[in-house]
């Protein structure tokens, strides 16, 4: 028995070194990734300029829209002006986030299969999810989105009359789970693309999905909520980093935008492998 036990513990011991030493593989990798993607993004400066300027206007746009909106409404589904500031700046964030991880990656998926250049990223010593994610970071793309989405939340945030220092750092943790969200949502739709080819379309879904989650989830009733909350779940990937800066999140909303951020990206995942296992390569 104890022969046993320290066996299972020698074993566990090394798992959890090559977990360690995964981690730090990944990191390095994404590291170089990232700066060869940047040196490229800054050969052509005016237009990396260009896309932070014209992401800044755009997201001051939708902030001049609210305020109107709300020049003629106290709140909207019990948001209040400042509260829904925090919700615009949140979904800037997630944006760009996603764009450093994985989101310029899947635009260019299709190209890939189409034209047979995915057999590369099925050949190399990675999984081909990652290394076509860390193939296209892309800083430029929500730059300035990111940007104004710090200051809208800073801005919201000091405006509210009841904060803590630890909505904080919890409002991070609900920010990485939005991610997971995104994350396993563009797995399931850009999977589709190794039946359907052609992902174009296929992306504009997944651009909606983040534009139409600027508005609070507390605004779908009955079957909207179900749906708007397990299926497309728009009515978590802002709403719930930004619930808990305004106070407005409750145990059980939180435990529901947990499962939900593991189970998208558990499925994602699962049909990313699938749909992995369809591909015939460029050679048939």
């Amino acid at each position: 028995m104890e022969l046993f036990t320290k066996s299972s513990a020698v074993r566990t011991f090394y798992e959890g070194v090559n977990i360690l030493k995964t981690i730090r593989r990944y990191t390095g990798l994404y590291k170089a990734f990232l700066f060869q993607n940047l040196k490229e993004d800054m050969i052509y400066r005016s237009n990396f300029i260009t896309l932070v300027v014209m992401d800044i206007a755009f997201v001051s746009i939708s902030v001049v829209l609210f305020k109107i909106i709300f020049g003629h409404v106290n709140s909207i589904a019990g948001w209040t002006f400042h509260q829904s500031v925090i919700l615009i700046g949140t979904v800037g964030i997630v944006r760009e986030m996603a764009y450093l991880t994985f989101r310029r990656g899947f635009l260019e998926l299709g190209n890939h299969i189409r034209t047979g250049t995915f057999d590369t990223f099925m050949v190399r010593p990675i999984l081909p999810n990652i290394h076509l994610a860390f193939r296209h970071i892309s800083l430029s793309e929500s730059l300035g989105e990111c940007i104004m989405g710090v200051i809208l939340v800073v801005y919201g945030f000091m405006h509210l009359n009841t904060w803590s220092l630890l909505s904080i750092p919890l409002y991070v943790l609900f920010l990485i789970n939005s991610l997971m969200v995104y994350y396993g949502f563009s797995l399931l739709i850009n999977s589709i693309v190794f039946w359907v080819i052609k992902s174009q379309e296929l992306n504009t879904i997944v651009y909606f999905f983040m534009e139409t989650s600027r508005y609070p989830g507390d605004i779908f009733r009955g079957v909207g909520k179900i749906l708007f909350t397990f299926i497309i779940p728009i009515g978590i990937i802002a709403t719930a980093p930004a619930s808990i800066l305004t106070g407005r999140m409750g145990w059980k909303f939180a435990a529901i935008s947990i499962i939900v951020g593991v189970s998208f990206l558990s499925t994602g995942l699962y049909v990313w492998k699938k749909s992995i296992e369809h591909y015939s390569s460029a050679s048939g």
